[in-house]
């Protein structure tokens, strides 16, 4: 019989093809696996760098949203100093015009106080000299005449000493009161001191205003004054004088009203004298009550 040879084929080098089959097999393997290795190692690694990138992201947004919030606080806060300061603003000016308007009302009562009598709240001298020079400079451009009646109460003294003073400055308020009644809005009536008085009549066409003014005055304060328990009667003595027609200034216009004045308590009280030419002012001096 024929032997057959089963010796395994061998390749040029004389190694058995079997054995580089299998080698050929294991290398394969072993680079499928080195492949797969790697392409695990790649993914894992990019899965790596997405998860660093998407951290990143968040990192960023974290920041962006801090650096909004610390934005927004920043502008809140700016705004609560701008409101505020705006407060104190509004209040500091409140505050300033408060005081300007005080310090004005202060002022004014203090003009007023300057220029009014205390006790009947008057116009006093002072203000009546001014009121005569513009009522006599109006009476020039208008070609008119200013009327200054001097008023004195009759046996005023007698209801002080009998009655005491607060009745005698209630009488006087009284008398104040109804003086103004009998005249218009734009005459003056004014308290010289003690029972003394002054109207003006400004812009008069005649001596007959101011005579028929003095007759009304007379009337009115001859009524009883009921002045708490008592009822008081009392009169008045009224000098007239005229401008331009006893006066050319303020100064004539008041001596004249004043003499006039004491020439009516001279004839009789409770009358009105106007004053002449042929008055002697000295008698001014010796008082009649």
């Amino acid at each position: 019989m024929r032997n057959i040879d089963r010796t395994p084929p061998k390749d040029a080098t004389g190694k058995s093809l079997e054995v580089n089959e299998r080698v050929r097999d294991v290398a394969s393997t072993a680079a499928t696996l080195a492949a797969r290795e790697a392409a695990v190692l790649a993914r894992e690694q990019a899965a790596d760098r997405r998860e660093a990138g998407a951290d990143l992201r968040d990192a960023l947004a974290d920041r962006r949203e801090a650096a909004a919030r610390s934005s927004d606080e920043h502008r809140a806060h700016t705004a609560s100093q701008l409101l505020e300061a705006n407060e104190h603003l509004v209040v500091a000016a409140v505050h300033a015009q408060t005081l300007t308007e005080v310090a004005e009302n202060t002022a004014l009562q203090m003009s007023v106080k300057a220029e009014r009598d205390f006790l009947t709240g008057l116009p006093n001298r002072a203000l009546l000299t001014d009121r005569l020079a513009q009522s006599i400079a109006l009476a020039q451009r208008h070609r008119k005449k200013v009327a200054l009646m001097y008023l004195d109460l009759d046996q005023f003294k007698n209801i002080n000493d009998s009655l005491g003073h607060s009745v005698g400055d209630q009488l006087l308020q009284s008398v104040a009161r109804r003086l103004e009644s009998c005249v218009r809005h734009s005459d003056t009536v004014s308290r010289q001191g003690g029972d003394e008085f002054v109207v003006l009549l400004s812009e008069v066409t005649a001596a007959q205003d101011a005579v028929l003014t003095a007759e009304k005055l007379i009337k009115a304060i001859a009524e009883p004054h009921l002045i708490g328990e008592h009822r008081l009667n009392v009169t008045l003595s009224i000098g007239i004088s005229l401008y331009p027609d006893d006066g050319e200034d303020v100064e004539a216009v008041l001596t004249n009203a004043d003499t006039a004045m004491y020439y009516a308590k001279r004839s009789g009280r409770n009358n009105y004298q106007r004053f002449t030419p042929e008055m002697d002012p000295g008698l001014n001096r010796a008082r009649v009550p």
